[in-house]
């Protein structure tokens, strides 16, 4: 009896780590929708994906959510796959951090991840088959300094992967989350010029620092965050549910000093 052709939503998907999931996906023979906030990048990256099809939405705004799960369904005629992924909110000292920053990161991460997984768990579940993958930080397992936004949102979002798991699991549903760090990405770029300036050293000399607490002595690929959800999603991670898996190099291994 041969495998029926998987179909997968993955938000955030015109660039960086959820890009490379959703090309990873593609070549893995799913049908693949992307989201993304700017049209021409979205539509582009659809195109070199060979995505099924595509959209634009803010995740923050009400009723984005639906909007997007509806748009890929139309497309695909089902998600059997939900790779839940979004862009980071601001960095900053918490004293700097205003009550509409909070709101803004909640309605980004963790809100968005409860409305994206309500409007399709039910049909996973109906169906006997689903994966539902989020993609958060490592920040959710050692909270990194001028990150509280990041922290304490995708914080929330791993205590709902780990909260439903075992209520879906008997409909062949699992859940995972996957909590990268020091991942070659625009983000992590963005991430560490805000700290080398906060310390008043050049990018080269700050970042060759961040890589001696990395054991591995370099920063990881996009691609090797997307091969790890790509497993996951799978017919061989059927029996695997409920976990959090770090994606560091050993970084949240080491004591820092």
């Amino acid at each position: 009896m041969s495998t029926p052709r998987r179909r997968a939503l993955v938000t955030a998907s015109s660039r960086g780590i959820g890009n490379a999931i959703a090309k990873r996906l593609r070549n893995s023979g799913m049908d693949v929708y992307v989201t993304g906030r700017g049209q021409e990048k979205t539509e582009r990256a659809a195109a070199e994906i060979g995505a099924a099809g595509w959209c634009t939405a803010d995740l923050t705004e009400a009723g984005a959510a639906e909007y997007v799960t509806a748009a890929a369904n139309e497309v695909l005629g089902g998600i059997d796959v939900l790779v839940c992924n979004t862009g980071g909110p601001r960095a900053g000292t918490f004293d700097s951090l205003t009550a509409d920053d909070w709101e803004y990161s909640y309605r980004l991460i963790l809100d968005s991840a409860i409305r994206l997984t309500r409007e399709v768990v039910g049909a996973m579940r109906f169906s006997g088959w689903g994966r539902l993958i989020y993609l958060t930080s490592c920040g959710s397992v050692r909270p990194l300094p001028e990150l509280h936004l990041s922290n304490v949102m995708r914080s929330g979002v791993e205590s709902l992967a780990m909260s439903i798991a075992a209520e879906v699991a008997p409909d062949g549903v699992t859940t995972h989350v996957v909590a990268p760090a020091h991942i070659d990405t625009a983000r992590r770029k963005q991430i560490t010029r805000h700290l080398a300036e906060k310390r008043g050293v050049d990018l080269e000399t700050f970042e060759k620092e961040q890589l001696t607490k990395v054991p591995m002595g370099r920063f990881g690929q996009p691609q090797e965050v997307a091969a790890l959800v790509d497993f996951l999603c799978s017919e061989d991670a059927g029996f695997l549910t409920g976990r959090t898996h770090v994606i560091d190099g050993g970084f949240t291994q080491v004591v820092p000093l």
